[in-house]
């Protein structure tokens, strides 16, 4: 695992300095990867849970489904009524920060994979 990911493991979960959500840190983790994701709209504390089924649709037009994992790869989740997201490190753990905790690796067991949507794999959009 690199120090990039490293420093991104522990992180408060929220809107404000020095928090995260699931969606700003798949974006974070890409970027270790060397990509971008342009998933870019508005959302806020209000409209977040809302917008989360957007996650998908937008996710759709910059990637492709795989069927395994691999280092990079995102994992979309259904925990209904929401869509989570979450970036695999390797083929067995994935970079996720579940609402109200803290951003932490998480193995790929059972139970996440029930409510696994799909495996993504970002089209190469470079950073630079």
């Amino acid at each position: 695992m690199n120090d990039k990911i490293n420093r991104l493991i522990g992180l408060p979960w929220g809107f404000g300095p020095g928090q995260t959500d699931c969606l700003r840190l798949s974006i974070a983790a890409q970027e270790t990867y060397g990509r971008a994701i342009p998933l870019v709209w508005d959302y806020t504390p209000e409209n977040y849970e809302a917008r989360t089924r957007d996650i998908r649709r937008e996710l759709e037009k910059i990637a492709h489904k795989i069927e395994a994992p691999e280092p990079g790869a995102v994992i979309l989740f259904d925990f209904s009524p929401f869509y989570h997201l979450g970036t695999f490190i390797n083929g067995n753990h994935f970079l996720h920060i579940p609402r109200g905790g803290t951003s932490r690796l998480t193995r790929w067991s059972v139970p996440y994979r029930k409510i696994t949507i799909g495996i993504y794999k970002i089209s190469e959009v470079p950073l630079w």
